[in-house]
């Protein structure tokens, strides 16, 4: 039987009151009709209880997920607090060790002159020679005498003798000289002036020294020719007689 139809809502309302009030002391219809509405209400109740659950499975989805996505952003945090930590770390060693290596390499002031007395003696090259007294502080020529002012000491065990002419020898006017030592069996290993590197084919065998002139009394040399000397074996040797 098909759904009957009406004009009006009207007409459905009052059809629909005169049908209960026709039916509403018939016992079985009745019954009927209680077991419809329960089954209505535990649908009802059904469908509300599922969409509880399915909130709540949401809900606890979402939870997790957040807690994973937490525990991920406070590794990934902790990993670059780490990473920052180490290379903290690292540059504060770099840095140490460069420092360190710095002050290795850093040229030393000599005051006790006597400790390297071992080194005086006589000293000759092609032109003439040289006297060098360590414990006195002086450098001899035929004609002059020099007076040691400042001596360095560098890391590859190189000496730097900055000297003064004795001016009752020059008339009032004084001659400034550097003298660029290097004892035996130490190679100079930089042109220490300018800090590049440089190859000694002296001989390593014996102590040797070459000069530098100062143009402006003695408060700078010119160590270019003097470390040309060592690399063009042009120096100034111990003279073992």
């Amino acid at each position: 039987m098909g759904q009957q139809k009406y004009s009006s809502q009207r007409t459905r309302t009052q059809h629909t009151y005169e049908f209960f009030k026709e039916r509403q002391n018939d016992p079985a219809w009745r019954d009927d009709f209680l077991r419809i509405q329960a089954i209505r209400r535990r649908n009802r109740l059904l469908k509300i209880g599922l969409s509880f659950l399915l909130l709540l499975a949401i809900f606890i989805i979402f939870k997790v997920n957040q807690t994973s996505i937490t525990a991920l952003i406070s590794h990934k945090t902790n990993q670059t607090a780490n990473q920052l930590n180490n290379n903290s770390a690292t540059a504060t060693t770099a840095s140490s060790t460069t420092a360190n290596n710095q002050q290795a390499s850093t040229s030393t002031v000599i005051t006790n002159y006597a400790r390297y007395r071992a080194y005086s003696g006589n000293y000759e090259n092609s032109t003439g020679s040289y006297s060098l007294n360590f414990a006195a502080g002086t450098l001899t020529t035929k004609q002059q005498l020099f007076h040691f002012d400042k001596v360095i000491l560098h890391p590859d065990g190189s000496l730097i003798i900055n000297v003064h002419e004795n001016s009752d020898y020059t008339g009032g006017q004084t001659l400034y000289l550097s003298i660029l030592f290097a004892p035996a069996n130490k190679k100079i290993q930089r042109n220490w002036q300018t800090n590049a590197p440089i190859t000694d084919s002296s001989d390593t065998a014996i102590n040797r020294f070459s000069l530098a002139k100062s143009s402006d009394g003695g408060k700078t040399f010119n160590m270019a020719p003097a470390y040309a000397a060592f690399e063009q074996n042009s120096t100034t040797i111990f003279n073992k007689n």
